[in-house]
């Protein structure tokens, strides 16, 4: 009998070891818009033309900025996309179809509930953060985050962690942000 149980708790274990894998987000869906992480800045020009302002990067990881209207901010590191932002529903979306507007409990019956959640209020920016005209250091209210474990994967430095977050006003989707996250200590 103790045979039989060391193997139905070697069983047990598997699958909830196969279930915490399966809860990270495929890959396909870090892409918003058509856009997705890594994409080079040229192909990124092909499908939307010209952006309308490109203030430019403010970060060592973050070389440059793109701008489509008032509601679509692309960065990059180098060439490539680094993160992209959605701040309206406008037709811009994921494979699995989050797009702003939807409800924030429409979001986690897409993405699970393994995410984390981080909250930033106006008081907790600083202030010469406010001015800036870059989503990733403005944004406010609740943030939801899920992450896929990627190729190369952990927190030691050179390490990239691919993330997909909204963030929840009023319980709906106010934005919508696809980033690597590469720890630099």
């Amino acid at each position: 009998m103790t045979y039989l149980k060391k193997i139905f708790a070697m069983a047990i274990f598997l699958v909830l070891s196969v279930a915490s894998v399966c809860s990270a987000v495929d890959r396909n869906e870090f892409s918003l818009g058509g856009i997705y992480l890594n994409m080079p800045y040229n192909d990124v020009l092909k499908m939307y033309g010209q952006p309308t302002s490109r203030p430019g990067g403010y970060a060592q990881l973050v070389t440059d900025v793109i701008k489509y209207g008032s509601d679509v901010e692309i960065g990059f590191l180098g060439k490539n996309v680094r993160y992209v932002v959605t701040t309206a529903n406008n037709g811009w979306k994921t494979p699995s179809g989050l797009h702003v507007g939807m409800t924030i409990d429409e979001a986690i019956r897409i993405y699970g509930t393994d995410y984390k959640i981080s909250t930033r209020s106006q008081s907790d920016i600083y202030d010469w953060m406010k001015s800036q005209p870059y989503f990733p250091l403005t944004w406010t209210g609740k943030k939801y985050s899920w992450s896929r474990v990627a190729e190369t994967y952990g927190y030691n430095p050179g390490d990239t962690i691919f993330v997909l977050s909204v963030v929840e006003k009023g319980g709906r989707v106010s934005a919508i942000e696809l980033d690597q996250i590469t720890p630099e200590y």
